[in-house]
């Protein structure tokens, strides 16, 4: 079945965070070479545009969304650029337009940009992803169910497309070799509090990594510097802190590492779409979830009742807080390390 026709035009609307908009460009970008025949048009935040040109896309419009904590820059002033975006993209008289999110709210904006057709995932009542979204349907889109079995990101996003495009997308697998003397860069980091693991945790990878021979780095935001050299900064120059101060900057960086352990955030998924190798390290969500292509992803629930909480946590100033991604060792880390490096040129 091939819901779209050859030549069509098409628009993705990618209005979430960071992860969202880099696992959409890294899927959507083996689409496109399945499908070279449509012309493909992103609908994004401003500060993701660069996660998509990366992955070779070039018709980028950009606007503020009622969205994933954009409402106070829609407030802003940004609902006029949302609304000159809309007013362009209806110019374009595009074919269909797609959201891989199933929210409310992204149906509603595929339907004001007047395409044919709005194609959005409907999700089986238990499946995880209903309990993160608006659930009013809207009328004008045409919704594709993903069955509660289906729990992958990175599996259902590209079943999805392919039933719409009616080829099959297979994502690039192949990951970079590491090399023997491997550079291993760690992401302690989350804007969300309770999913970092305990810095005793990250100190003693590094003891153990660096008498193995390992070069070891960690990265973090201009956000999470500070901390970084709280945590960290005695320990420099051995384990030395890259801030990046742009998308740009942090990829350069990311390009010269073997190998990512990180916790479950934008950055391990930017390393797997840049072809590194990862270790992720979940909190509130079942580690197959969101695991990226060439990464190991470790998770459990520490006997936590709550888990998994889909990142909105019940345990927060309770005893035993933040107890699932607590229970990871770094033992288990280490071990996916050595896993990892078997395959070591």
């Amino acid at each position: 079945m091939q819901l779209i026709p050859q030549y069509s035009s098409v628009c993705l609307l990618s209005a979430r965070r960071y992860g969202d908009a880099i696992i959409n460009a890294v899927i959507l970008k083996q689409a496109a070479k399945s499908r070279p025949d449509i012309k493909w048009i992103i609908w994004t935040k401003p500060e993701f545009e660069p996660l998509f040109k990366l992955m070779g896309f070039d018709q980028i419009i950009t606007a503020e969304f009622p969205i994933a904590g954009g409402h106070k820059k829609l407030i802003a002033g940004g609902w006029k650029n949302l609304w000159r975006s809309i007013s362009h993209l209806r110019t374009l008289k595009i074919d269909a337009s797609i959201d891989f999110i199933g929210d409310t709210r992204e149906a509603f904006l595929g339907s004001l940009i007047n395409t044919r057709t709005h194609y959005s995932p409907k999700w089986e009542n238990d499946h995880w992803m209903r309990k993160l979204i608006w659930k009013i349907p809207v009328a004008s889109a045409k919704y594709l169910p993903i069955a509660s079995i289906d729990d992958q990101v990175y599996k259902f996003i590209p079943d999805l497309l392919s039933k719409i495009l009616g080829v099959d997308i297979a994502l690039d697998s192949k990951p970079q070799p590491i090399n023997s003397k491997p550079k291993i860069a760690f992401h302690p980091f989350s804007s969300q509090l309770f999913k970092q693991w305990p810095a005793q945790n990250w100190l003693h990878l590094f003891k153990e990594l660096s008498s193995n021979g390992s070069e070891t780095i960690i990265f973090c935001s201009q956000s999470e510097l500070k901390e970084a050299q709280r945590q960290f900064a005695h320990l420099n120059p051995q384990i030395p802190i890259r801030s990046c101060k742009s998308i740009e900057d942090l990829i350069e960086q990311v390009n010269k590492i073997d190998l990512l352990i990180g916790v479950d955030s934008f950055l391990v998924h930017l390393a797997s779409a840049l072809g590194k190798q990862t270790i992720v390290i979940n909190a509130g969500n079942k580690p197959q979830w969101w695991q990226p292509p060439n990464s190991i992803a470790l998770g459990q629930s520490g006997n936590c009742p709550s888990y998994p909480c889909m990142n909105e946590p019940t345990c927060l100033g309770k005893v035993g807080e933040s107890k699932c991604v607590d229970s990871i060792s770094p033992d288990s880390v280490l071990k996916a390390v050595e896993q990892m490096l078997s395959t070591t040129i």
